[in-house]
């Protein structure tokens, strides 16, 4: 379970964090774009891969969380964050290997929840949606 991307095919263009925002009616989005750059042959390689919560099998986040405001959802296997108890410390943020986490003005934390609700009635998390490459895949 979770959302991937395929960096072969990801351009960079940056469409599913404008989905991401989109359907969550957002100003900051939970999915950013990285390019990576290296050189190989004397020729500069450069990859885009489109970032947000992996939604791991084995969360560490969410055992980091002291309140258990992280949760995996049993019906669609998505790493979730119940906002009610959270104390914004932090942890799960240190936690997770990825920095699928961060904090709204509040400093409270904010994370995607792969669009749980569009999921749960059959449809695709926004970002993978939209991505016109189909770079992000979505793994039930």
């Amino acid at each position: 379970m979770g959302i991937h991307c395929d960096t072969t095919r990801c351009t960079g263009c940056g469409v599913c964090v404008v989905a991401c925002m989109d359907e969550r009616d957002r100003t900051s989005p939970l999915r950013r774009i990285v390019r990576r750059e290296r050189v190989e042959a004397g020729e500069v390689q450069i990859a885009f891969d489109s970032r947000g919560c992996l939604h791991c099998v084995t969360t560490k986040c969410a055992p980091a969380c002291p309140n258990g405001c992280i949760v995996k959802d049993p019906e669609t296997g998505l790493v979730v964050h119940n906002r009610a108890p959270c104390i914004g410390c932090g942890k799960c943020a240190e936690a997770c290997p990825f920095g699928a986490i961060s904090f709204d003005e509040n400093h409270i934390i904010q994370k995607c929840d792969g669009c749980i609700e569009r999921v749960r009635r059959g449809l695709l998390p926004a970002c993978v949606a939209a991505c016109p490459q189909q770079a992000l895949q979505f793994d039930r």
